[in-house]
Order: C-alpha cells, then sequence, then structure tokens
C-alpha cells in the first residue's frame, strides 16, 4: 500500500508540475498583449481627454486654465509610459547577468543552490518559472509589464503605480467635473459611451491601486518585497513560537529603505525619487546592505549578530530558507 501510495502521489506531482509549465508558458505567449492593452487603454483616456474635456475647460476657465490641464495630463501621460516602458525593458537582474565567479566569491553560508539555473542563489533571490532564471530581490512576475520586477527596475514599477493612481484620480475627477449629461446614457444631451466609459475605468483603476500602491510603500518602508514577506511572516511566528523575536537585516529604516529602493541620495532625495530617470541603479543585487541590532548600517557584505534575550550571550545571524532570518 506504502508503495502504491507513493506511485500515485508522484503521478499527482507529475500532473501538477506539467500543468504549472504550461499555465506560464502561456502566461509568457499572453503578457505582452497585456502590456500592449494596458498602454491602449492609457491612450484611450487621453483621446477622451482632448475630445470632450479641454474644449469644455477652455469654454469654462479659459484658456489659461485648459493650458495648465494640458501641461499636467502630458506630463502624467510621460511618467506613465516612461515608468512602464523602463520597467518592461530593464532586466531585473539575473544570477545568470552575474559572472559566474564574482558569484562565487560572494556566496556564503546563507546562499541557497537553484538547481534549474545550476548557480548559487543569494538572499532575497528566487527563482521565477515564468522567466526561468533566479531575478535578484526578486519582488512578483507583473504580467502588465511582461516581465520580473526585481532589484533594477522595481523603482519604475513603483513610479509607474504612482502615476496611474494619480493619473486615474484626475481622469476621472476631470470627466465628471467637465463632462455634463455623464450618467445620462439614454437620455437626449447625454455624453455617450466613451467618456463614461472613461471615467468608470478610472475610478475603478484608481479603487484598485490605492490597495496595490499602498502595500508596495508600505514594503518599501519595511525593507521587504512581495516574495519576502510572505517568507518574513512565516519566520516572525516560527521565532514568536519559540519565545524569540525575529529582527528583518534589510530593514535599514524608513528612510534609507527609501532612498535605497528609488536610488537616489543628496540633500534634495525627497524630491529626486519622484522624476524620471534612466541611470542604472547602483550596486549588484547580490551583495545588500544589512543593518545590526543597534540599528547602525553593515556594509554590503554585513552580516547582523543579534544578542539572547538574557543577554548573557551572543548569537550570529541565524540562516532559515533564503538566509535572511536573524533573532533575538
Amino acid at each position: 500500500m506504502g508503495r502504491a501510495t507513493r506511485s500515485i502521489q508522484n503521478s499527482f506531482e507529475s500532473c501538477m508540475s506539467s500543468c504549472m509549465d504550461r499555465v506560464d508558458r502561456c502566461i509568457k505567449y499572453i503578457e505582452p498583449f497585456l502590456a500592449v492593452a494596458a498602454v491602449g487603454l492609457v491612450l484611450l483616456d487621453v483621446y477622451s481627454f482632448f475630445s470632450f474635456i479641454v474644449s469644455r475647460i477652455v469654454s469654462r476657465s479659459g484658456s489659461a486654465a485648459a493650458a495648465l490641464h494640458t501641461l499636467w495630463a502630458l506630463w502624467l501621460l510621460f511618467n506613465v509610459i516612461w515608468n512602464q516602458a523602463h520597467c518592461t525593458l530593464t532586466s531585473p537582474g539575473t544570477t545568470t547577468e552575474v559572472h559566474e565567479q564574482a558569484l562565487q566569491l560572494a556566496m556564503t553560508h546563507s546562499w541557497r543552490w537553484c538547481r534549474k539555473c545550476n548557480r548559487g542563489k543569494p538572499p532575497l533571490a528566487h527563482h521565477c518559472s515564468v522567466c526561468n532564471r533566479c531575478v535578484l530581490k526578486m519582488d512578483h512576475h507583473c504580467v502588465w509589464m511582461a516581465n520580473c520586477v526585481g532589484f533594477y527596475n522595481y523603482r519604475f514599477f513603483v513610479l509607474y503605480l504612482l502615476y496611474m493612481w494619480v493619473g486615474a484620480a484626475y481622469s476621472a475627477a476631470v470627466h465628471w467635473a467637465y463632462v455634463p449629461g455623464l450618467l445620462k446614457l439614454d437620455e437626449p444631451g447625454g455624453a455617450g459611451m466613451l467618456p463614461f466609459f472613461m471615467f468608470v475605468l478610472s475610478a475603478s483603476v484608481w479603487l484598485a491601486l490605492s490597495a496595490l500602491l499602498g502595500w508596495h510603500v508600505w514594503l518599501v518602508l519595511t525593507g521587504q518585497g512581495t516574495i519576502d514577506y510572505l517568507d518574513n511572516s512565516s519566520r516572525e511566528a516560527e521565532a514568536r513560537a519559540a519565545g524569540r523575536r525575529w529582527v528583518n537585516p534589510y530593514h535599514l529604516g524608513a528612510g534609507a529603505n527609501w532612498r535605497e529602493t528609488f536610488d537616489v541620495h543628496g540633500r534634495w532625495w525627497w524630491l529626486a525619487w519622484v522624476l524620471p530617470t534612466r541611470r542604472r541603479k547602483l550596486g549588484n543585487g547580490y551583495v545588500l546592505p544589512q543593518v545590526d541590532p543597534g540599528g547602525s548600517l553593515l556594509g554590503a557584505m554585513g552580516s547582523a549578530a543579534l544578542p539572547l534575550r538574557s543577554g548573557t550571550a551572543a548569537a550570529g545571524s541565524g540562516s532559515i530558507g533564503s538566509g535572511n532570518s536573524n533573532f533575538v
């Protein structure tokens, strides 16, 4: 019975693996069309803005107000397209793009080994089944970007969410304010289907992005990624059950996390992070800065050593799963 059960289990796992491989291949084929569709909907909103909104702003508020609205709309459009294009076309950073000798020199006991890539897997790196590669500091695979979101393009993804969120709110507001009869589709004098559709779409996108953008802002401020949050929650629960406290070694502090994510420094970092840039993010994605329990920044190769709760001894940084587990 035991052998039969194992045989059934192996067959089931093989079948599930085959199904997931097919799903991944389908996603790879479909996602370019989704990325183009996202751009198409944005451009449709732009068409609606210039066809129905601008002329009404001119008649109601004058040419100067219409010019200001137009400049603001074009600024939002530019940043949406800019950040989506860079998120899609920028490699997130993969272990196969790093020279194998460099990975070997940086490898520590906390690294894992990817059997599919046949290379070391740094902390916070994960193997993407859709891209079939290990992505450095991977957050997730985004079908709307037709790309993985990781170390080098995560800032473009967050900025895309930000400008889409602002743009959706602006679009819904101006359609509501400047299109008379917006909701009167079947009555004489109604605005028509396109303005109504863009208003509903913009409002819906704004609501959805409010949650998604808020989630990623929280992740940035706490020094985590989407996948890392799931891993960290598990480690925190394990530590709590053992009477210890888990500390995220990659949480540099809210401000430092923000600067690290958007790669901005200097006096005007609080303004520079929101501006478009083509500069490649500093760092390599496989050796990441950490902090010690006192909050001081360790070198990128540093590791945190945390004291036991009793305070009588010190324990080195632990290694569970991805190797970013530190306990007090």
